[in-house]
C-alpha cells in the first residue's frame, strides 16, 4: 500500500501521454473539469485566450512540469472577475513539451514572442506590449527567468569551455544551440512573478519518480540529431563530457546540482525588471527544512526580489486563493505604471 502514490502518479502521467493524440494537440483550448485538467494537453506555443486588444498589457502564464496551459484557467477566471484587472490586462499562455531541454523551450518561447509582436504590432505603436508581465509556476518559472534575463556566457560555460565562436557545424544546428544558450533579455518584459520555482533545482526526480518520468519523456528527434551532428563536427575536447554524451531532458536538468540548473541559478533579470516571488511551504515542514513537498524554500528564494510572499500550502498551488490574491495585488501595482 506504500506504493499507492507512486502508482497513482504512473497512471495519471501514462494516461496524459497515451491519450494525447495528434488531433487533441491541434484542438482549441477548453475549460476542462478538475480531473480532466490534469490529463488535458493543448497545443504547444504561445496562445491568446481572447482576441488581441491593443492598449492592454499582456500577462503571460507559463505552466509547470507535466501539465498544460489549461492549469491556469482557474487563476485567469478569478483575475477576470476583477473589472480593474480585466480592463487593463489581456491574458496569454505558453505551452511546451515536458521532456524538451529547458533552454530549447525558452528558445521556442522567444521565437513565438518575436513572431507575435511582428504580427500584432508591426509598426511598434502599442506601448502596452512593452509592459509585459510573466508569471511562471515551478519549471515555468525557470523559463520565465530565461526570457527576462541576459545569458552572457553563463549557460554556454555549462556545455563548453571553448569560445562559442569556435563552434563548427551546419548553420541551422549552430544557430539553434547558440540561441538556446546565448541570448538577451526580452525588452518587453517589465515584471516577473515566480511561483514555487526551483531556482536551485529539486530533489523530486530521484528514485521512483525519476525512473517513471524518464520513461515518459523524451527529446524530439530533430533536436537529438542536431546535437549528434554538432558533437561529430567538433573535437572530443570541445564539449564537456556530460553534454557530449547526450542531451539532458528537462527532468534531468531539474536535478539539484545539475550543470544546467547551476548555470541557470546565476541568471538574473536586469534592474529594470521588477521581480516577485511566491513560495509555497507546507505547514508541517520542519523549520530547518521548509518545503512545498517538491521544492524547498532555499531553492525557491530569490535574493533581491522586490516582494516575497510565503504561503502555507503545497507545490500544486496556482489555484490557492492566497496565490491568486498575491498575483492580483502585483498586477494592480503594475497597472499604476
Amino acid at each position: 500500500m506504500q506504493n499507492q502514490p507512486v502508482l497513482l502518479l504512473v497512471l495519471l502521467v501514462f494516461l496524459a501521454f497515451t491519450t494525447c493524440s495528434r488531433a487533441q494537440l491541434n484542438a482549441p483550448p477548453s475549460r476542462p473539469a478538475p480531473l480532466a485538467e490534469l490529463l488535458h494537453y493543448e497545443p504547444t506555443g504561445l496562445s491568446l485566450l481572447t482576441p488581441y486588444a491593443k492598449g492592454k498589457i499582456p500577462v503571460l502564464f507559463i505552466h509547470r512540469l507535466w501539465v498544460s496551459p489549461s492549469s491556469w484557467h482557474r487563476m485567469i477566471a478569478k483575475l477576470e472577475e476583477d473589472p480593474a484587472i480585466a480592463g487593463r490586462y489581456q491574458f496569454w499562455t505558453f505551452g511546451y513539451s515536458t521532456g524538451d531541454p529547458i533552454p530549447y523551450s525558452a528558445h521556442l518561447l522567444r521565437q513565438n514572442m518575436e513572431e507575435l509582436r511582428r504580427k500584432l504590432d508591426p509598426d511598434g505603436s502599442d506601448a502596452a506590449l512593452d509592459q509585459m508581465v510573466l508569471v511562471g509556476h515551478s519549471m515555468g518559472g525557470l523559463l520565465t527567468k530565461m526570457i527576462a534575463s541576459k545569458a552572457s556566457d553563463r549557460l554556454w560555460r555549462v556545455v563548453s569551455d571553448r569560445p562559442d565562436a569556435d563552434l563548427q557545424g551546419e548553420r541551422s544546428d549552430v544557430e539553434l544551440f547558440r540561441s538556446g544558450l546565448l541570448f538577451a533579455a526580452r525588452p518587453e518584459v517589465r515584471r516577473v512573478v515566480y511561483i514555487a520555482t526551483p531556482h536551485r533545482g529539486s530533489r523530486f526526480d530521484r528514485g521512483a519518480i525519476e525512473r517513471i518520468g524518464m520513461r515518459l519523456v523524451g527529446i524530439p528527434d530533430p533536436l537529438r540529431a542536431a546535437h549528434r551532428r554538432l558533437v561529430e563536427s567538433n573535437g572530443d575536447g570541445f564539449f564537456r563530457d556530460h553534454f557530449r554524451k547526450a542531451l539532458p531532458t528537462s527532468i534531468e536538468e531539474l536535478e539539484w546540482g545539475s550543470p544546467l540548473i547551476t548555470g541557470h541559478a546565476e541568471l538574473a533579470p536586469p534592474p529594470s525588471v521588477r521581480v516577485h516571488s511566491i513560495i509555497a511551504v507546507r505547514p508541517e515542514s520542519p523549520r530547518g527544512d521548509r518545503t512545498d513537498g517538491l521544492v524547498t524554500y532555499e531553492s525557491a528564494h530569490v535574493a533581491g526580489a522586490e516582494t516575497e510572499r510565503v504561503i502555507a500550502t503545497g507545490h500544486l498551488c496556482q489555484d490557492h486563493p492566497e496565490v491568486i490574491g498575491e498575483v492580483r495585488r502585483i498586477l494592480a501595482e503594475h497597472a499604476k505604471f
